[in-house]
């Protein structure tokens, strides 16, 4: 069948050159080579429709109709070029590689905070390397690279790292935590003894700070944590006593909110917002809130003043309670 159609192509293609190369062409020889040349398309087409692969045969109306047409409006040249693809797609195809994966060079960690910026060690890479590399001088490596970021995202890696197999790297993970945790305690004093020598709101806010980012990072827990958020409320309440602030109600209200007091967190940030803060400032906490107080209509009151970026976290509560 195919090598049937193969000479009747080429039969009738010769025909039609020869009627268009070898006489004066009068009306009767156009319509002669175009009846021949039209019958050498059709049985050309046939079989290239034949040779398809069968995801390639359907629809049928439109893969016959796009290889007549090039082949028709293209003489001979059209039929070159479709016999050539196919031969070239159906017997010489792309090699396929074997291997699904390439092996890379190993890269050097970062020691410095200046070598972090711009690498691939992000903290997703560095929580990796933690958890599934299985050289330890790796890991401790890591752990010296975590030292380098900022503390929200170093503190949960560096106590991720505390359960750590290798004593080395355990040791260096609760050393990094210890000086972070130094840090603040040093500040803390400072600013109690600046607080001491002259009663300041913004001293006694600095205090404050102090003791949530203490908590906030996760540092301390059980009852040094909730020792911690009663020093915030403490001395957040000295500042707003000394002079009333919305920033400093806007932090009370999120200590609060911790110590599991939605009520009167629900004072302190509306506090906030009459001090002049924005409503999409303050929302996501008053949300909060209101759903721990019960108060459903409100939370999603205040859910509808969350920003709408895709992918973030607020934007896909909003979208929840829409």
């Amino acid at each position: 069948m195919k090598a049937w159609l193969f000479l009747q192509t080429l039969a009738f293609e010769t025909i039609g050159f020869y009627i268009l190369l070898d006489k004066e062409m009068t009306q009767m020889h156009w319509v002669g080579f175009i009846s021949s040349h039209a019958i050498a398309c059709a049985s050309f087409t046939f079989l290239c429709w034949i040779l398809l692969p069968k995801k390639y045969k359907t629809p049928v109306i439109s893969s016959v109709s796009f290889l007549f047409f090039f082949n028709f409006f293209l003489p001979l040249f059209g039929m070159i070029g479709t016999a050539a693809s196919l031969l070239v797609a159906l017997y010489i195809p792309r090699k396929q590689s074997l291997i699904t994966w390439q092996e890379c060079e190993e890269a050097p960690l970062p020691q410095s905070p200046g070598d972090l910026s711009g690498t691939q060690f992000g903290a997703g890479a560095l929580r990796e390397i933690l958890l599934h590399n299985d050289d330890p001088e790796r890991r401790l490596l890591a752990v010296s690279a975590i030292r380098h970021l900022p503390k929200p995202q170093a503190v949960p890696l560096l106590q991720l790292a505390l359960k750590d197999l290798s004593d080395d790297v355990r040791l260096l993970a609760y050393a990094s935590l210890e000086t972070i945790e130094s840090q603040i305690n040093e500040a803390i004093s400072l600013f109690k003894g600046q607080f001491q020598y002259r009663e300041q709101a913004s001293k006694a806010y600095e205090i404050a700070q102090q003791y949530w980012e203490l908590c906030y990072l996760g540092i301390a827990e059980g009852a040094l944590r909730k020792h911690y958020l009663d020093q915030a409320e403490h001395y957040l309440t000295l500042a707003n006593n000394i002079s009333p602030n919305a920033s400093s109600y806007l932090l009370l209200g999120r200590v609060m909110l911790e110590q599991q007091r939605p009520k009167d967190a629900l004072q302190c940030l509306t506090q906030a917002m009459d001090g002049g803060l924005r409503v999409k400032q303050v929302a996501p906490y008053l949300a909060e809130a209101a759903y721990e107080a019960g108060d459903y209509e409100t939370a999603k009151y205040y859910i509808s003043y969350f920003p709408e970026q895709k992918g973030e976290k607020l934007s896909q509560i909003k979208e929840y309670w829409a």
